[in-house]
């Protein structure tokens, strides 16, 4: 499903090489590793936000090492959530829809069915600004997982919440595993992962 063959990356001081990755249809990987080495780029290199030196990237056998990232098959959810503050919740969901001139009634019903899935219907009318970090999580899954990636990129989804609201999380993320959707997620904390991943990466140890 996922193949990273010797990807290659440099960016002044700091220096990706060789890195390989397999992950087949389903595998939920933690990618484990300290501050500083590499582990956020590795995901941004898949998604197409960076630009390899070497490498390859195969997704679902198809060579996506050069496609930019509006036509990869895949759904990053970064750290900090990065929503649009000027946007509603629904406007957030939608924009990865609209962006790929999807009709607006089809945009409503998928926006409508991931919020009833995910339990925010009721913040549809609202502003990022007037939720706390737990529904801000789950806007912002939403919107990744609207367009039905194959490879779904999670970056320290769990770091910033508190306890409760971590072993939360950790039960929607199970839950969108079991869709069959294959996972990376990026963690130093081995802990946090040990009821998720069935596969563990660690890098720069």
């Amino acid at each position: 499903m996922l193949s990273c063959t010797d990807l290659e990356y440099k960016a002044g001081s700091f220096h990706l090489e060789d890195f390989s990755l397999e992950l087949k249809q389903g595998d939920y990987c933690a990618l484990l590793g300290p501050s500083g080495s590499g582990k956020t780029v590795i995901l941004e290199l898949i998604a197409g936000l960076r630009t390899l030196k070497k490498g390859s990237i195969f997704i679902d056998g198809k060579d996506c090492t050069l496609l930019p990232p509006q036509r990869r098959p895949v759904g990053i959810l970064f750290q900090d959530y990065a929503l649009f503050p000027h946007m509603s919740v629904y406007k957030n969901i939608a924009w990865p829809l609209e962006i790929r001139k999807i009709k607006k009634n089809e945009i409503k019903e998928t926006v409508i069915s991931f919020a009833s899935d995910l339990n925010i219907e009721r913040f549809l009318d609202r502003m990022p600004g007037s939720l706390s970090g737990g529904e801000k999580q789950r806007v912002a899954l939403a919107r990744t997982l609207v367009v039905h990636p194959k490879v779904l990129l999670l970056d320290e989804p769990l770091s910033a919440l508190d306890a409760p609201l971590r072993d939360q999380s950790a039960l929607l993320l199970k839950k969108v595993s079991q869709t069959g959707i294959t996972i990376l997620h990026v963690t130093h904390d081995q802990a946090e992962v040990s009821s998720l991943a069935n596969r563990q990466v660690t890098i720069g140890s």
